[in-house]
């Protein structure tokens, strides 16, 4: 009998756990820089790369997905997952795709750098210069600098919180709505969840406290959970997984934000692991279909 009663439809990563070591890193760069070279437009979608210069002098490549059918104002800016060390999967490129094609808004998916050679500051630089940069562009992208949503899944989940709160500080256009894939948001790993998940698949706090090290290194930093005022972020869509050490930290997120007033939808996925994103079912794809509905009705 399996430990954990997660579907039968993830298959094979209901059973793994992929290592999450510096020595793979720049081998598992090497492979998933193809993916986008991968990326195609279609009669529904239009994808664009561009190169953006980062506050530091370097360059990161943004991909932009945009309707051809229809017009629109909205843009997501979205900010994927892996553990602050991983390059993007196929599942997060099609994701945008789907959002641009089913929301009918444009997606900026950012290729921000990462850990461990790149510690923080440095991605959340990367993320935050996109979304300088969206709002730079706001009138070649014909998009409305007061529709931006920040969105991201895990570690990307993090990462748009922090951008969110940047803004805010910087006295930039807020975004007007997150959204938060089974999120990063807590160092402390104090929850009961993070006690309890320390050999579920896909992911668990044994490398959630490598990833914290590899991405923090010796720096000061405040993670989401840490902050005691959140009073002027924008609206929240938080989905969770049921079998991951992340999933008491969402919970805990969403309801300081309510606590302060902010409209938070929660979503707590059953029978699922962390990063479920990565496998076609009906369970993932009963929460995509969510998000596409969530983020239609953000005006």
């Amino acid at each position: 009998m399996k430990k954990y009663n997660i579907s039968n439809e993830y298959g094979i990563y209901a059973k793994i756990t992929p290592p999450f070591s510096r020595i793979l890193f720049p081998i598992s760069s090497l492979v998933l820089e193809l993916v986008p070279k991968m990326l195609k437009s279609s009669g529904e979608v239009k994808i664009t790369k561009k190169r953006m210069e980062t506050i530091d002098g370097n360059s990161i490549n943004l991909y932009i997905f945009a309707p051809v059918k229809t017009k629109t104002d909205k843009v997501l800016l979205y900010i994927h997952g892996g553990g602050f060390a991983f390059k993007g999967y196929f599942c997060h490129y099609n994701l945008c795709q789907r959002f641009a094609g089913e929301v009918n808004c444009k997606v900026v998916y950012v290729d921000y750098r990462l850990s461990p050679k790149y510690q923080y500051p440095v991605p959340l630089n990367d993320c935050f210069d996109a979304y300088k940069w969206i709002l730079k562009n706001a009138g070649k992208l014909k998009i409305n600098a007061d529709k931006i949503i920040v969105a991201g899944d895990s570690a990307g989940g993090c990462l748009a919180v922090d951008v969110a709160l940047k803004a805010i500080q910087k006295n930039l256009a807020r975004p007007c709505y997150q959204m938060l894939v089974y999120p990063v948001l807590d160092k402390r790993m104090a929850t009961r969840s993070m006690k309890m998940y320390s050999d579920t698949p896909m992911w668990n706090s044994r490398l959630n406290r490598k990833m914290w090290k590899y991405y923090l290194g010796n720096s000061y930093y405040i993670s989401p959970n840490e902050r005691l005022n959140l009073s002027n972020m924008p609206p929240a869509y938080l989905e969770t997984a049921e079998y991951d050490c992340l999933h008491d930290e969402g919970i805990e997120f969403a309801k300081k934000l309510m606590d302060q007033g902010i409209p938070v939808e929660l979503y707590e996925t059953k029978q699922t692991m962390h990063g479920y994103n990565i496998k076609n079912c009906s369970i993932t794809e009963k929460a995509i279909q969510k998000r596409i509905q969530v983020l239609k009705d953000i005006q």
